[in-house]
């Protein structure tokens, strides 16, 4: 037989992977990022600002004992860059500082604890405030604020606790009770078994207590909301027993969830956020002057103009906003739509609303759809507005045929109202009417709503990290201290370490 026929094949050859070998290899951790990475953008930024703000709890000082702290610098920063990248958890971060080149970069390798992180990003608001104004100083020397025209608006975000923690009376009435009855029944058996555990035993306490706080807030703030419902509606009022204070808001996917709602102003030069606020406010007609007065807090001038959307036009804003000398641009609803809840209310068909009564300047009187004439009857107040009060002759109505449906469930003749504005309100109404102020108008999806755009569909950010309003007002700020840094590096920062290369 051939010798070749009964030969055994050759095993092919492989690389050994030994991985009990222990390797020293040189680590420059400054070629871990790229020159243009987002996080040295951070740290440059962030050098140049005073944070002695945040030194206020120091312990340890240099030539004394003392464990050093991690440096407020580096903190911001980290939260700063996490936010950047979509990450809003500080256990998450500290788990990344591992192998995530920006943290590796900003940190070089060091231990940051995410119970460190977490209490630095609920610290004291008025040091997130510092930092913001601090933040826009620097901006404002660099070009990127004016505030020759600044945008407002609001985007809601949800909480911690879900739609499922929303509850009605029975519900945390039922619960708050169980609560205390565990509270007795642990306290009983700590004293039965004197084997347990110390810091088991209080954990559980603590927990215990901290539970039935927040149900009695619950029922206090459910109380609250009582008596500012019709009686008919009160049994289907819910509070979230984890956001007590957080209500029901519907969001633009139709959905309803415990939700805040998270107010920005937009400087139009840039697209830099000047000012920013939490509310629990469902709707945007209240926030005009807090809105300003932020500004001013941390600009140190008001805007030129404020461009808002229809949700911000009252009376009331124009008013205080003509007061502090600032243009204010929203969109004004017809008479018809602001008469719409009226008309119904007062079960006045919509053909016969008050908006479609002719107005004749020349005789001062209205002319009814029926062609009949309404005299002026009394001057008087509506909604804190001075108004004067037009009516048909009694004639008139008890002989028309649309009388049903015009004067609807009140009895007598019909009556008008013609509101006297304000010489601020006929200034505002004139400027609204102007082609130009028209144009303007569209600049503001682009400046209000981009900051929204970003921060919700690139940064993934629609629910709150924290708990309570507090704490998410200061969530707020870090976030937008995120968007304000990245418009730096992008306009300022960017394009000079591209020259530079």
């Amino acid at each position: 037989m051939d010798d070749a026929a009964t030969k055994v094949p050759a095993k092919p050859k492989y690389l050994p992977v030994d991985r009990s070998q222990t390797r020293l290899l040189p680590l420059d951790y400054d070629c871990l990022i790229p020159a243009d990475h987002p996080a040295r953008g951070i740290w440059k930024l962030l050098e140049g600002i005073d944070l002695t703000a945040f030194d206020c709890d120091v312990r340890s000082f240099q030539g004394q004992a003392g464990r050093p702290r991690v440096s407020p610098h580096l903190l911001a920063s980290v939260w700063i860059y996490g936010y950047r990248i979509g990450v809003s958890s500080a256990r998450a971060l500290e788990r990344m500082m591992s192998w995530e080149p920006g943290l590796r970069w900003l940190c070089a390798d060091q231990e940051v604890n995410y119970h460190t992180l977490s209490d630095f990003r609920v610290k004291d608001k008025r040091q997130h405030d510092t930092l913001l104004a601090k933040v826009l100083t620097a901006l404002q020397k660099a070009g990127l604020v004016d505030l020759k025209l600044v945008t407002q608006d609001g985007t809601k975000i949800r909480t911690r606790g879900g739609k499922q923690s929303m509850r009605r009376r029975g519900t945390i009435e039922r619960e708050l009770q169980a609560a205390r009855d565990y509270i007795d029944e642990t306290d009983r058996h700590a004293t039965e078994n004197e084997a347990l555990d110390e810091r088991h035993r209080a954990a559980q306490a603590r927990a215990a207590r901290e539970r039935q706080e927040r149900l009695e807030a619950c029922l206090k703030e459910l109380e609250a909301r009582e008596q500012r419902t019709p009686a008919k509606k009160r049994d289907q009022i819910r509070i979230s027993t984890s956001e007590t204070e957080a209500p029901k808001m519907k969001h633009p996917d139709g959905s309803y969830a415990p939700s805040r709602n998270v107010q920005f102003s937009t400087d139009a030069k840039a697209g830099v956020i000047v000012a920013v606020s939490v509310t629990t406010d469902a709707n945007d007609s209240k926030q005009a002057e807090p809105a300003l007065a932020e500004i001013e807090k941390n600009c140190g001038r008001k805007p030129g103009c404020l461009l808002a959307d229809n949700g911000y036009a009252s009376r009331g804003n124009v008013e205080a906003l003509a007061q502090s000398q600032v243009e204010f641009i929203a969109p004004w609803k017809d008479e018809k739509s602001r008469q719409a809840g009226a008309t119904a209310a007062n079960r006045v068909d919509s053909a016969f609303a008050a908006s479609v009564f002719v107005w004749d300047a020349g005789q001062k009187l209205f002319v009814c759809p029926a062609g009949k004439q309404m005299q002026y009857v009394k001057q008087g107040k509506y909604h804190g507005q001075t108004c004067q009060i037009y009516a048909a002759a009694a004639e008139d109505c008890g002989g028309c045929a649309h009388a049903a449906q015009c004067c609807g469930k009140k009895r007598g003749p019909r009556q008008v109202r013609r509101r006297l504005e304000s010489e601020a309100m006929q200034i505002y109404l004139e400027r609204m009417g102007d082609p130009k102020t028209q144009e303007l108008y569209k600049r503001r999806s682009q400046v209000a709503e981009t900051p929204h755009m970003r921060i919700k569909e690139n940064w993934k950010w629609r629910r709150f990290s924290v708990r309570g309003l507090a704490n998410s007002a200061k969530e707020a700020i870090w976030v937008a201290l995120a968007y304000n840094v990245q418009v730096w590096t992008r306009l300022c920062w960017t394009g000079k370490a591209a020259t530079a290369a």
